[in-house]
């Protein structure tokens, strides 16, 4: 896939990810939160917790994959990061935490998506 159509593929899963979370009954805080330690796709909330997403769009259907695409320093930054977005925003220091990923699969002979979200991913880690 030319880099191009990969950057336009990754934008539609974010923005997929986040109306899929929407219609669920989550609450969109952000997207793309960045901080010197790194970015979070999505963070929103739902009844009680404050959510960290990691995004991740593939035009191929591989769980395992995409999974294993999200390294131990990628988990690292996105922690980190986190603690900077609860710092910035004090008003969610109470609330509890839960580190998200949603895998945006892509078909292109057919055009279509399928989306998998998986509840508390992975542990913070610092």
């Amino acid at each position: 896939m030319e880099k191009r159509k990969t950057v336009e593929l990754f934008h539609i899963g974010e923005d997929l990810a986040a109306k899929y979370l929407a219609a669920q009954g989550y609450n969109i805080l952000c997207k793309n939160f960045r901080s010197d330690a790194g970015e979070i796709d999505i963070i929103a909330s739902d009844k009680d917790n404050l959510v960290f997403v990691e995004v991740k769009t593939r035009s191929r259907h591989s769980m395992k994959l995409a999974l294993m695409s999200i390294s131990y320093t990628k988990r690292k930054r996105i922690s980190l990061t986190a603690q900077r977005y609860i710092t910035q925003n004090p008003d969610h220091v109470k609330q509890k935490t839960r580190f998200d990923v949603i895998v945006v699969f892509y078909y292109p002979e057919t055009d279509s998506y399928k989306i998998e979200h998986l509840q508390d991913a992975f542990v913070p880690v610092f």
